[in-house]
Parts: C-alpha cells; structure tokens; sequence
C-alpha cells in the first residue's frame, strides 16, 4: 500500500515524534509517511518539488510567529490543505486561523492518533470539495477553460508575485480572424467545436506553469511565467501562433465535414514593461493585437515604454 505523505512544519523534536508516531499506528485504510520540516523556507523547497496530501504546522518558529506563519506558508501552499497544530486551546485562535484559510486546527494537548487521521481525512476531503465548486464557477462552459472571472483573479495574483519576487511574466492576447465568417458559413454549432477544438490544444500545448483562459467570444489570453525577454516572447508567441493557426474539420449544419483553415492574431506583452497593474496589462495586450491584426500580421509583440502603452 502506497504511504500518503504528510508534511510536517515543526522545529520541536518532541512534537516531530509525537506526530511520527501517531501517524505510524496502521489502522488497516490509510498509512502516512511524515516528512518534518524546521524552516518555513525548507518546507517551500518541498512543495515545489513533491505536494504532499496535506501541511501540518506550527505557528509558533524562531522565524516567524503566529498566524503571520500561516499566511507565509499559505503563500506557496494555498493548493495544499493545511491543518494548524497549536500549544493554544483558545478556540478564538483556532476560528482566526480557519478564517486565514487553514482547512482545520488541532490543540497539541488533544493529539490523538484517531484525531489526528480523521482531521487529516475530513480537512483533505472539504479542501476537495471545495476546489471542485470552485472549478465549476470559474470554467468557462463551452471550452472548459478558465473564465473571466478565473483570470481576473489569476492574473491580479500574478501581478502580486512578479512584484514580491522581482520576476517577468508574458501576456497573449488571442483573438481569431476569421471565426464569424466560418460561423455564418457552417453555423453556430461548427462554430462552438472550433472553440473547443482550440481550447482543447491550447491545453494540450501548454507548460504546466501557464494560465490559460477564454477572454470572451473568439479571444483567448495566456499568461506565462517565466519569460522575461523580448527574445523569448517571440519565440513563445510565434509557437502558439503556428500551433493554432491550422486547418480544423468542422460539421456543417446539413451534417457534412468541412476543412477550414483558421486564421488569428495575437498581441503579446510582458510585464512591467507594457503595464503594471492588471487592467493595464490587459488593455496594452488588447491594443497590440488590434493592430497586429489591422496590420494583417500573425502577431505582434509590444515595444518598451515607460509606463505602459
């Protein structure tokens, strides 16, 4: 049986064996490796290499303290469930931690190996859930890519972490040349398994850091980490262009197949340097596919401004 691994935050080497070996007590469903963890700063090296099932954690470190300890693991955790482990019993403290996006908490002077598992489970199963419902209101229904609301929401987190971190990330703004025209021509519904037929690649050929999202209608925007350079945009723009643009059998609304070649423009961006603020990005992003399309040009990369375009 496949152990579920746990990932402790504790720099008390009495706790450490305590939860170890709670833990360790098989009880025939479920059994747990536990990988402990004194530093904040280790636990994040983890979690970019290996997500556990869910954090166990302390919030009381010789580096930090309290619930600020939570929200600094909650910043590179926030897709992990996190169960706070606490010397206090005030139920006032717990409740915060909750609010703070700890799925649960446990005082340390109630562990119990039952309690322990339960929690464990119960907190893995409502952080499930809950990521479903969320899933559902943030997809777009026709494509099954993110929607406006998802990438409103990503990319003012992107926006945030570029800043902390004094990193780069790159925009594309997709927008398809022809579609109206193959719409009126084949119909609606050709026009719909077109959508999805790109949505489907645009998912298929993505790096697992990117974002992908349905914009509205026939646009289409990626964010991509990680691309810091007018060099590497172009390459990373000329590929999705060569990737999309191509032709597509669609069914007409008498039920024949039609090849259609599609044709799109996009306008790419990179962040500070076309816009610092989301609203901005987005809107320097929009603008340059515009005219790269007014241009008749597969796409167009942004110039470098001071402060945006």
């Amino acid at each position: 049986m496949n152990a579920r691994l746990i990932y402790l935050l504790e720099d008390n080497q009495d706790d450490i064996y305590l939860v170890k070996e709670l833990l360790s007590q098989h009880n025939g469903k479920h059994h747990y490796a536990v990988n402990a963890f004194e530093t904040i700063e280790s636990l994040r090296d983890a979690v970019a290499q290996l997500n556990p099932e869910a954090i166990l954690m302390d919030l009381n470190l010789p580096q930090s303290r309290g619930l600020e300890t939570l929200l600094r693991v909650k910043d590179f955790a926030a897709h992990i469930p996190i169960i706070v482990l606490t010397g206090m019993s005030d139920e006032m403290f717990g409740e915060k931690a909750i609010q703070l996006g700890a799925q649960d908490y446990i005082p340390k002077h109630e562990l119990s190996a039952h309690l322990l598992r339960r929690t464990i489970v119960f907190s893995k199963e409502r952080f499930d859930m809950q990521r479903n419902l969320e899933n559902l209101v943030s997809l777009d229904r026709l494509t099954m890519l993110n929607n406006r609301g998802a990438l409103d929401q990503h990319l003012h987190t992107q926006v945030q972490d570029a800043r902390r971190y004094g990193k780069q990330f790159a925009m594309l703004f997709i927008d398809l040349d022809n579609f109206k025209t193959i719409n009126d021509e084949l119909g609606h519904q050709a026009g719909d398994q077109l959508l999805r037929l790109l949505a489907s690649k645009l998912k298929m050929y993505k790096r697992s850091s990117d974002f992908v999202a349905r914009y509205g209608g026939d646009e289409f925007v990626v964010i991509a980490p990680n691309i810091d350079n007018p060099g590497q945009l172009e390459l990373f723009t000329r590929y999705k262009h060569n990737l999309l643009a191509d032709n597509y059998c669609l069914q007409d609304q008498q039920g024949n197949m039609r090849e259609v070649t599609l044709d799109l423009s996009i306008g790419a961006v990179l962040f500070p340097d076309h816009g610092d603020e989301p609203a901005e990005l987005l809107s320097c992003a929009d603008k340059i596919m515009y005219q790269a399309k007014t241009q008749s040009l597969p796409f167009l990369l942004a110039q470098p401004t001071n402060g945006g375009a």
